[in-house]
């Protein structure tokens, strides 16, 4: 990810706030952070390290704000460090930063991802990078009888990913802890994150507001992303195989 700089003496971490609330009043102007990796979505929660040097002064002007909110929003540039303002993608997911913390040249970072966003104008273009926006809300909860199926989709997918990788399970339960089947946005939003997809793939997922045409963007990439995972998992069953054939044969010309 991204980095910034702080320090110590000036940078308050963020004690743990209280989730945002639905209707909670949100700022109107926002800091931003540039990421170069991949793009965030809605309902995430992640943990940054930054350097300290280049970003110190962005988080503690998120730090003075009531809020605590920062906007990630994905670069086109080599490093998040070399960003600038017409390199930035117009649509990111607005951040609420819980807890800062030094360590060494490095920030550690944890934000909780709350809603889509675009950028009106920016305002300087230099750090702490600053912009008028204005938030994209969450497609209504209220489901079709298609969007329930795509949800049933979804789920089902990454329900077939579950053993060829154990991380998925404790990423799933993490999102059932906080949502749940029922909210397909965030679903889908969460399913997109777990893939391995490039930036491209994902920031047009993050782009796509309109709920269906969403869903049906990251169900084709759950199903390349089970490939993959198929295909590995074949290969390392071959490579076990081929080493466990080896070594009897070894065994036995040495017996």
């Amino acid at each position: 990810m991204s980095e910034e700089s702080q320090h110590p003496d000036k940078v308050e971490p963020a004690s743990d706030t209280a989730l945002a609330r639905p209707n909670e009043a949100m700022p109107g102007i926002i800091h931003l952070l540039p990421v170069t990796a991949r793009p965030f979505f809605p309902g995430q929660v992640v943990p940054l390290l930054m350097e300290s040097q280049s970003w110190v002064s962005t988080m503690e002007a998120v730090g003075d704000t009531e809020q605590k909110m920062l906007g990630v929003v994905l670069t086109h540039s080599k490093s998040a460090e070399s960003a600038q303002p017409n390199e930035f993608m117009k649509i990111g997911t607005v951040c609420r930063v819980h807890r800062v913390q030094q360590s060494d040249d490095r920030l550690q970072v944890l934000v909780e991802c709350l809603q889509r966003f675009r950028i009106v104008r920016m305002i300087g273009d230099t750090p702490p990078f600053t912009a008028q926006i204005e938030y994209l809300p969450e497609p209504s909860r209220k489901q079709a009888d298609e969007i329930k199926a795509y949800a049933i989709a979804v789920i089902n997918t990454i329900k077939e990913l579950l053993p060829l990788n154990p991380l998925y399970a404790e990423e799933l339960r993490m999102f059932l802890d906080r949502f749940g089947p029922e909210d397909p946005s965030h679903l889908t939003d969460f399913a997109a994150s777990l893939t391995t997809s490039d930036k491209v793939q994902l920031q047009a997922v993050l782009e796509t507001l309109d709920l269906l045409p969403r869903m049906e963007k990251v169900l084709e990439l759950l199903h390349k992303e089970l490939e993959l995972a198929k295909a590995q998992a074949s290969i390392r069953k071959s490579v076990e195989e081929k080493m466990d054939g080896q070594q009897r044969e070894f065994f036995c010309v040495n017996s």
